[in-house]
């Protein structure tokens, strides 16, 4: 078995220097770094995590806590985390809670008996208690919000403007001569549900127009949400002529219901979403979106945190990445001649 000793021989360097290359502590010259980085390629070394972990109180491992690895969206966001990750010899434990408080609650006893180094959160609930007992009883270990705020707490956090991407949407949609206009949400006690709706609603006021809670359908972030809210919406007997989708997922399941309902879009019913996930440009017409930087917002949510377990720096910061508007098919002037659809009840 190849050991630390045989690498700094082949290197011509002493064991600490070795260990200094290796662990990334210390200074260590470029041409050091090279020669040890060649005898441990060479000689295939590899290095005992175990006892490296316990030097160092370190596992160069963060748990990343998801509600829905069938999301796209979340897809997406493990590979921009993952990816990251790697590239500062960090691993990742994917926790998928399906909304589960009771499972998102064992899923952090498990990351905090493997001695995590930190703990990246996705999207929790404005509520969630799991995290406030965790900062109760481990305020040792990094947590970042990522997507989400939770009440009365102050870690942390790598947002979108759930407000102003709620806004451009229904803005859109209002420029575009439409004044029913559906919002489909995800849960209420979710943070970018909450945020996307108060920007819909403000871009109505703005334009003088009254919210109407016949128009405003919560359920959750996925498909079948999108189409047994959408076909309420669209069974009305005055229908929205356009509805804004609480995520792209939302958005897939109301272009479901129009098709069964015999709508067109975007003739009949203009479609807007949020993320712009791959859903986004596999359904036709192609979906207009609120495009969230879903590659940017993972890789500084991972900075963030090995940041603060390296360097022990921990400013409790809010990074806040903004939206934008991606047009495509989906959205389309209001056509008068489709303001009123009668449907048997």
């Amino acid at each position: 078995m190849v050991t630390i000793k045989d690498v700094a021989k082949a290197a011509n360097v002493s064991i600490s220097t070795v260990s200094r290359v290796l662990n990334n502590s210390g200074y260590s010259s470029m041409s050091t770094k090279e020669k040890v980085n060649k005898a441990v390629e060479e000689l295939k070394f590899q290095k005992n995590m175990v006892a490296t972990a316990m030097i160092k109180k370190q596992t160069s491992t963060l748990g990343l806590i998801i509600p829905d690895i069938k999301n796209i969206f979340y897809g997406e966001l493990t590979r921009a985390i993952e990816d990251q990750a790697h590239q500062y010899g960090f691993n990742v434990i994917l926790c998928n809670t399906d909304n589960d408080l009771e499972k998102e609650a064992e899923y952090l006893n498990f990351l905090l008996r493997k001695g995590i180094d930190g703990i990246i959160f996705s999207t929790p609930e404005i509520n969630d208690k799991n995290i406030k007992e965790v900062m109760k009883n481990r305020p040792d270990v990094p947590l970042i919000l990522l997507g989400s705020q939770v009440k009365n707490v102050r870690l942390d956090e790598v947002l979108v403007d759930n407000f102003e991407g709620g806004y451009q949407a229904t803005a859109h949609l209002l420029d575009h001569g439409h004044q029913r206009i559906g919002y489909i949400g995800g849960q209420k006690d979710s943070y970018a549900t909450v945020e996307r709706y108060k920007g819909y609603a403000k871009a109505l006021e703005d334009y003088g127009i009254e919210p109407m809670d016949e128009y405003l359908k919560l359920d959750e972030f996925k498909i079948h949400s999108g189409y047994h809210r959408g076909k309420e919406l669209l069974k009305m007997s005055e229908p929205p002529t356009a509805v804004f989708a609480g995520n792209d997922a939302i958005a897939v399941g109301v272009y479901k219901a129009a098709r069964e309902l015999g709508i067109s879009i975007p003739e009949e019913l203009s479609v807007i979403g949020f993320d712009d996930s791959q859903f986004a440009e596999i359904v036709d017409p192609e979906l207009t979106t609120i495009r969230t930087p879903i590659s940017e917002m993972g890789e500084k949510t991972v900075e963030l945190a090995i940041q603060i377990v390296r360097e022990g720096k921990n400013f409790k910061e809010t990074v806040t990445f903004q939206p934008s508007l991606i047009e495509r098919g989906s959205t389309a002037k209001v056509n008068n001649h489709y303001l009123v659809r009668k449907y048997p009840s």
